[in-house]
């Protein structure tokens, strides 16, 4: 037992220790897979409840279950398959927006806060249970996504229906309204509907709070608008040149920017005060 608790930690953490430098979604997602390999394993040794005991969130709130139950999922892999699923749909385009730190950020804060205020509702109510799974912090980046993008449009799930291209507010309040409802009217599914929503309301007040944050923020003068304007060849670019200039919200504005390169080479990532696109690197800010 003791080889499964270092090598379950050792997963969690490096992992995770990865995924504020670079791919959060793919690397947290991995870490995912490699804990349910560890839990199935357990499962065939007998020796799960131990497993269960030590990594998922219980109604002590005072013990590492309340951050390692983010990676450890039910032994009936739809739990694993959907939580990765929505993961990438939900995550990819937001992780490209605000950043791998960012992301990894708001992904790790909301799923602590949705699983210490549900181990709290837990013990308040008398219930001895385990919490795992990944959702709150899933919730959270959805939360964090339709504060900052409402108006982005992704691929998503609504139901049985795969819908290409849904506004991230359409989206979000309608998988945020079930799981209300399912709190309110306390749905006994096995799910822990609560936590779900404590998860969306803490990613969403995170990115409201970083999204007025003025504290060390890149000033707009150090933009380089001479770049731009050379490099706008098109109407199309042109266009989101002008809204670079006019926006004063840093993150909003970094979004344009990979926008601008986007639609210039068909790919782009920040590099400091560069970013690398169609195999170049410019120098955007001074």
């Amino acid at each position: 037992m003791l080889a499964v608790i270092i090598l379950t930690l050792a997963i969690i953490i490096a992992f995770t220790l990865i995924s504020f430098k670079k791919n959060p979604v793919f690397y947290l997602s991995l870490a995912f897979v490699l804990v349910y390999l560890i839990e199935l394993y357990s499962y065939y040794q007998g020796s799960i409840l131990q497993f269960y005991e030590l990594f998922a969130c219980k109604s002590n709130i005072f013990d590492m279950g309340i951050f390692t139950a983010i990676y450890v999922h039910s032994l009936n892999p739809a739990h694993i398959f959907f939580n990765i699923l929505i993961f990438f749909l939900v995550g990819l385009p937001f992780a490209q927006k605000v950043g791998n730190f960012k992301f990894t950020s708001i992904f790790l804060i909301s799923g602590l806060l949705a699983n210490i205020g549900y181990s709290l509702f837990l013990k308040m109510s008398g219930i001895n249970s385990f919490l795992i799974g990944a959702s709150g912090a899933i919730f959270g980046i959805m939360g964090a996504f339709l504060i900052l993008y409402p108006n982005e449009e992704i691929t998503m799930f609504l139901g049985p229906i795969l819908m290409p291209r849904v506004k991230v507010k359409y989206a979000v309040l309608a998988f945020m309204a079930v799981e209300f409802f399912a709190t309110l009217f306390w749905v006994n599914d096995n799910v822990a509907h609560g936590a779900h929503v404590i998860g969306a309301v803490s990613g969403a007040l995170f990115a409201y709070a970083l999204r007025n944050y003025r504290v060390e923020r890149i000033k707009m003068k150090g933009l380089n608008y001479e770049l731009l304007d050379e490099l706008a060849d098109t109407p199309e670019l042109k266009r989101i040149a002008n809204k670079i200039k006019g926006e004063k919200d840093e993150i909003i504005r970094s979004s344009w920017l990979l926008e601008f390169f986007r639609k210039k080479n068909g790919d782009a990532e920040f590099e400091g005060k560069y970013v690398k696109s169609g195999g170049k690197r410019y120098r955007v800010y001074r």
